[in-house]
Formats: structure tokens, C-alpha cells, sequence
């Protein structure tokens, strides 16, 4: 019982990075569609970022994009998986890998919310110094966890993670 503390406070700490995840994703969405609008662009960081607003109704550079529902059924997915990953007692993951799987989670509810209410995922962060794809946050909260899931991983490779009684 004397780990009833920590618990409670890791929870707390995972459930706190999965809300901010999500408020902070949708709030900046909902933003620059308002005031810039969808497919219009403006220099936000001179030679390097661009907050360009357009609609992906695709994966990850726009693939697949003729299969908007695979997407959509694909994020539910992930925010099952995610959420059992994130806040299951039973999976006993180091501090590292259940923080990722917290930004994992809040990063594809964040974009499955956006299918959900469009039909497409909002996106805007393009980088002008390369030729890369417009990204947004709830992209970059997905790669900050899954970086954390393999460092903790990384860490802790022969550790069972899952505590069957």
C-alpha cells in the first residue's frame, strides 16, 4: 500500500499530460482556422516556419488519402490501445514508456477529433527550409511519445510489462 502515493501522482501526472495534449492540439486548431482559414498560409518564423492551414485526409504525408474512414477506425484504435497502455494498472511500464504512451494518446485523440468533426486532420507546421509535409501538434505530441516509449523501452529491455496477478 505504500505505493498508493506514487500511483496516484503518476496518474495524475499521465492523466495531466493527455488533457494538455488534447486542449493544447485542439485550442491552436481551432485558432488558426479562425484566423487565418483553412488552406491560407502566414510567415510565422521567417525563412524556417510557416503556418499554413490546410485539411489531411490522410496518414502522415498525405497517404492514403482516398481512405478517410480507414483513418478514422485506425485512431480509435490507437486511443483504445493507448488509453490501456496509459492508465491500466496492469501494464506496468517505467515512468518513460507510460509518459509517451500519454502523449501517444493525447496527440491521436487530438487528430481523431479532428476526423471526426471535418472529416480530415487540420494541420498547419510547415517548415519552408526543406521540402517536408505539413505536420501539426498532435503529430509532434505522437513522435515526442513514441521517442519516450523507445528510450524507456531502451532502458528496460528484458523487464516483463505486464503484471498478471
Amino acid at each position: 500500500m505504500s505505493s498508493c502515493p506514487f500511483v496516484k501522482k503518476n496518474l495524475f501526472l499521465y492523466l495531466s499530460i493527455f488533457m494538455l495534449t488534447v486542449i493544447l492540439d485542439q485550442m491552436i486548431k481551432r485558432f488558426l482556422v479562425g484566423s487565418i482559414g483553412l488552406n491560407n498560409s502566414r510567415e510565422f518564423i521567417p525563412g524556417l516556419i510557416n503556418l499554413t492551414v490546410v485539411q489531411n485526409s490522410g496518414g502522415a504525408f498525405s497517404i492514403l488519402n482516398q481512405y478517410p474512414s480507414c483513418f478514422k477506425i485506425i485512431g480509435f484504435v490507437n486511443v483504445v490501445i493507448f488509453s490501456f497502455l496509459t492508465f491500466c494498472p496492469i501494464a506496468t511500464f517505467n515512468l518513460c514508456i507510460k509518459t509517451g504512451c500519454a502523449f501517444v494518446l493525447g496527440g491521436s485523440l487530438g487528430n481523431l477529433i479532428d476526423r471526426l468533426q471535418y472529416g480530415s486532420v487540420i494541420d498547419f507546421i510547415e517548415p519552408v527550409f526543406t521540402k517536408f509535409a505539413i505536420f501539426n501538434m498532435a503529430d509532434v505530441f505522437i513522435n515526442v511519445g513514441v521517442i519516450l516509449i523507445l528510450i524507456g523501452w531502451i532502458r528496460n529491455p528484458n523487464k516483463k510489462f505486464l503484471n498478471r496477478g
